[in-house]
């Protein structure tokens, strides 16, 4: 029969023990429930089909996190992301608000390997409650166009949503085309949505004509198009109509508007 003695000992060591498990059960449920996962298209997803991860984040003071006073703004949410491949880092910035949709101070994105792939200040004037953010890199373009005459367009594109995969371009240029020996202006504006899965479609506008194109891009860098031109007045000149065929260069060092080459 055991003692009063050896019972004692006995107890404290259950309870240690039990205590022990319950600590270690609440540390890993904290640690799941500070991580936020989310898919491709970084929406917040289960584990078992996400892509990305984030710490839950945490404040810090303001000045702390970006350099700088601005008013009635007294601490930033601390954001990092990471690949949950390789638990890389994928991105780290400064946010006004929770979910990092309002970015203050430097972000920082970077890709699978930890090179950085893009970084923008999202800078806000000290004592002024507005927002002064830097715009992103315009986009130089050439693009030719044949339908019943040949078109040579230039200009600019600003990439409308450049954080997801899918791509929208916005466009404005100008360009020549000649008929009967006589060159004319074209003005070209332009929407161009482009998927990651190598295909755009783009509809645009000059005085003269609209036309809608689709077709395969390489990269975001070239696309190939074909598609209808319409003329506005029959009797204009240049007569602009029928099926066209389109190519489109673009040219800038903002390496978010290109889609990466992704090796299975």
């Amino acid at each position: 029969m055991q003692s009063k003695k050896t019972v004692k000992p006995l107890k404290k060591r259950a309870i240690t023990f039990i205590t022990f498990i319950i600590i270690l059960f609440s540390a890993k449920l904290c640690a799941q429930n500070d991580t936020i996962f989310f898919d491709k298209d970084w929406k917040i997803s289960s584990k078992d089909v996400a892509l990305y991860y984030r710490i839950k984040p945490l404040k810090i003071k303001t000045k702390d996190a970006v350099g700088y006073k601005i008013k009635d703004v007294n601490s930033l949410f601390v954001i990092h992301d990471y690949y949950l491949k390789n638990n890389a880092i994928q991105f780290q910035g400064y946010s006004e608000d929770y979910d990092g949709e309002d970015l203050v101070g430097v972000a920082k994105w970077y890709d699978e390997n930890s090179n950085e792939v893009y970084t923008n200040d999202f800078y806000r004037k000290e004592n002024n409650n507005k927002k002064y953010r830097i715009l992103e890199l315009p986009i130089v373009y050439i693009d030719y166009k044949i339908a019943t005459k040949s078109q040579f367009i230039g200009g600019l594109e600003f990439c409308l949503d450049c954080k997801n995969d899918n791509k929208l371009f916005l466009g404005a240029g100008y360009g020549i085309t000649s008929y009967n020996g006589i060159y004319y202006g074209l003005p070209d504006l332009h929407l161009s949505y482009n998927a990651p899965y190598f295909l755009f479609i783009k509809g645009g506008v000059s005085d003269k004509h609209a036309y809608g194109l689709a077709g395969f891009t390489i990269l975001n860098a070239v696309d190939l198009g074909f598609g209808y031109s319409q003329q506005f007045n029959k009797n204009e000149l240049p007569i602009i109509k029928g099926f066209t065929f389109g190519i489109t260069f673009r040219f800038t060092n903002n390496k978010k508007v290109y889609t990466k080459l992704k090796m299975m």
